[in-house]
């Protein structure tokens, strides 16, 4: 699963300043800087964002963050059925061996 917003959804927790974009500058305030609320594309800063509130969000459904592959979180529901979510940047792979729990 492709996560089309996901370094739109990232909150920073760092001050983050841009200036105006070409073509959308504020007439008579062109040296005037923009302060991010949310992360963006091409933001360094955008990546970590989103994988912190991803990891929170799937520590809320109860998924723990496997110790020795990072980006693989896992939820046993039973102890023969698990539910593994894998995070590469803004993809998911979601496999379980039971189709209801995907």
């Amino acid at each position: 699963m492709d996560v089309k917003s996901a370094f739109l959804n990232g909150y920073l927790e760092e001050e983050v300043y841009i200036l105006q974009p070409p073509g959308f500058e504020i007439e008579k305030h062109e040296d005037k800087v923009y302060r991010l609320k949310k992360a963006l594309y091409g933001l360094k800063k955008s990546p970590r964002a989103w994988n912190m509130r991803i990891d929170g969000v799937l520590a809320k459904q109860r998924f723990s963050k496997c110790k020795t592959k990072h980006g693989v979180y896992v939820r046993a529901n039973s102890p023969t059925n698990l539910l593994l979510v894998c995070l590469y940047v803004d993809d998911l792979l979601v496999t379980s061996s039971s189709e209801k729990e995907i």
